[in-house]
């Protein structure tokens, strides 16, 4: 197995650090457009420049743009920002005027964030009760205690630090603008990225530094409106508190911008009531519908495919236990709509599509609250969770130690479990890192998920012909011969597939617990944690009986069932790799009339079963030709 090298494993351990930099980079973008947008009409004005320093630092920060939005990936969407970021350079060296240049700013904004699926909102609302005693500790020597930039050490800095109570300029400003340069920094200046806080004491400076600009009258105006139910259509989630600013709620007229006062300093009413995911999906939907009709296309697509992966496939496993019927229906009717926004069709087909997912969506918001995630309602949740997801790891893993022990080569034992052990050490790091570090978006954990089940079919079917090959007790003799005394240099092989196997459902199993316990109470996440281990020793027996029976199977009839046992399981993730892609929008679906088996990695479109009836076909080729060899030996 010595074809098998270590850079198959370095992708699939760098990849999500490859996706981590892709984010950084936006990010960059996101803080300088920011930036613009807040400075540029402080400096420019009548088509004057009032400081030559900073407009320089404006020509500076536009080009960079322009060039950084080259260096994202590939995107149907990226030439055309690319070009609208050219025409805001252009505008910055012609001194137009401020309020043009800071629109334009803040388009290419919402469109980067639209067309790369860029997270713009922490994990769930942040607490900001101890929020004062953290700024006073990072930033009122600079800032000041009361946010005009009036610290201890701003005297000594140049240029000053930025006054947090200037109505004006904090007008241009988000919450997520100030989390990005609070994480990013700014060049040239004294204010540093705090890269040394986790994302969780990001997002609570930047909600509590956003609230200096309004005034405590203002924000009690904006409570008494949120409690009479104003504001709902505007603030749905937390999303819009974020990235809305000041300006934009003024802009929008009535209560809107005393509300988004409120908020900021309350984020977590905006979750008020449990906001499920499943509420998220139909907001998002709502999003989407509202965009095809402005003409956004694209953005109307990206919201579709939000509204898949950051609400509805993270309450799958509660839907399951209310109706798996309805969970299947409701799934394929919101790939259905997903599918006509990108084909093209009509508005009234595309509408059609919508409604028959947003019936659904609504359906299971209704059954699954009237469900109230009981105690028992966790625990099967739970368990079923950690099956679902680690039963084909189980299976692969399970075989591959069937297969060292019943061959005597008990010391790639050793290999195999390095690799899984290594995978649940690298799933949580990057959990851990996602959750403080860094946000992974659901697009992003698709693709990751996507190109490691790929990976994981073409390892499979090259150990499965391997497995084959040896399969008469002749050339297994000789190849034990032949290894004898070797150092393992042959097993990296089974420590792959054991990584891969165990890696690829890393990020989304936590991620459906987290879904879960968010939404649970003390009880019920006491029966979250049951279900889990109750789960866990499930598949713990089920490893055993595979182990336990495949020994005493005859050498022949073992290497035969597991050659394709692996083989299957090939097929299987090549099918859910392609299906996690077309999740992630990376790739189209073609809808084909087939039932959906998730456990079989069958899904209805035709780019997956296509490519599942290849790898069949390529496995049934490779066992003749084995089959003949043999023959002739």
């Amino acid at each position: 197995m010595k074809i098998l090298r270590l850079c198959p494993l370095l992708f699939a351990t760098l990849l999500p650090g490859m996706l981590a930099a892709q984010d950084r980079t936006a990010q960059t973008i996101l803080n300088l457009l920011d930036y613009v947008a807040v400075e540029y009409p402080s400096f420019v004005q009548d088509g004057k420049v009032l400081d030559a320093e900073e407009y320089a630092e404006q020509v500076e920060f536009s080009g960079q743009v322009r060039e950084l939005i080259g260096n994202l990936p590939e995107n149907p969407q990226r030439a055309r920002w690319q070009a609208r970021a050219s025409e805001l350079h252009e505008l910055i060296l012609a001194k137009r005027d401020g309020v043009q240049v800071a629109d334009l700013a803040r388009e290419i904004q919402r469109g980067l964030i639209a067309s790369y699926h860029i997270a713009v909102t922490p994990n769930q609302a942040p607490v900001l009760s101890g929020a004062a005693a953290f700024y006073g500790a990072n930033c009122a020597a600079c800032h000041g205690s009361e946010g005009d930039g009036h610290g201890p050490q701003a005297a000594s800095l140049d240029p000053a630090p930025s006054d947090f109570t200037d109505r004006a300029r904090a007008s241009a400003r988000s919450v997520y603008g100030l989390y990005n340069t609070i994480s990013l920094g700014v060049d040239g200046t004294s204010m540093p990225a705090f890269s040394n806080l986790s994302a969780e004491q990001r997002w609570q400076l930047a909600f509590y530094v956003s609230q200096f600009s309004a005034s405590e009258a203002q924000r009690r105006a904006g409570e008494a409106a949120w409690q009479s139910g104003n504001g709902r259509a505007e603030f749905p989630n937390l999303a819009p508190v974020v990235t809305m600013t000041p300006g934009e709620a003024r802009a929008s007229g009535g209560d809107t911008e005393a509300i988004l006062a409120y908020l900021r300093s309350q984020p977590a009413a905006v979750q008020t009531g449990s906001h499920s995911p499943i509420a998220f999906s139909i907001d998002a939907m709502h999003e989407s519908l509202s965009a095809l009709r402005a003409g956004e296309h694209e953005r109307a697509y990206q919201l579709a495919v939000t509204a898949y992966l950051e609400g509805f496939e993270l309450a799958e496993a509660n839907i399951d236990n209310v109706d798996p019927g309805l969970r299947t229906r409701t799934e394929q009717a919101m790939m259905g709509y997903r599918n006509a926004l990108q084909s093209g069709a009509a508005t009234a087909e595309v509408e059609a599509k919508y409604r028959a997912a947003l019936t659904l969506l609504t359906e299971a918001k209704t059954r699954t609250e009237t469900l109230n995630l009981s105690a028992t309602t966790n625990f099967v949740g739970s368990l079923v969770i950690i099956l679902r997801e680690g039963l084909e790891a189980i299976l692969v893993i399970a075989a591959m130690a069937a297969f060292l022990v019943k061959t005597g080569r008990r010391d790639g034992l050793i290999w195999l479990h390095s690799g899984w052990i290594g995978a649940l050490l690298l799933g949580a790091v990057t959990w851990t890192v996602s959750s403080h570090l860094i946000t992974i978006s659901g697009a992003q954990r698709e693709v990751t998920e996507g190109l490691t089940a790929l990976l994981s079919s073409a390892v499979l079917l090259y150990v499965g012909f391997w497995l084959h090959s040896k399969s008469s007790t002749a050339k297994w003799s000789a190849f034990i011969r032949e290894k004898v005394g070797d150092s393992g240099g042959s097993w990296w092989g089974i420590a792959l597939v054991s990584f891969l196997a165990v890696y690829r459902e890393a990020f989304e199993t936590v991620l459906f617990y987290q879904a879960l316990w968010m939404q649970s109470d003390g009880a019920g996440r006491s029966a979250v944690l049951g279900g889990f281990a109750a789960g866990v020793v499930g598949l713990v027996v089920l490893a055993w009986l595979i182990i336990r029976l495949s020994v005493r199977l005859p050498l022949g009839l073992f290497f035969g069932a597991s050659a394709a046992l692996i083989a299957a399981m090939a097929v299987i993730f090549a099918g859910q790799g392609i299906a996690a892609l077309q999740a992630a929008g990376r790739l189209p679906a073609s809808p084909i009339d087939l039932p959906s088996i998730p456990l079989l990695g069958i899904y209805p479109n035709l780019q997956g079963v296509a490519l599942q009836l290849v790898l069949v076909a390529v496995i049934a080729a490779g066992y003749l030709y084995l089959r003949r060899q043999t023959r002739r030996a």
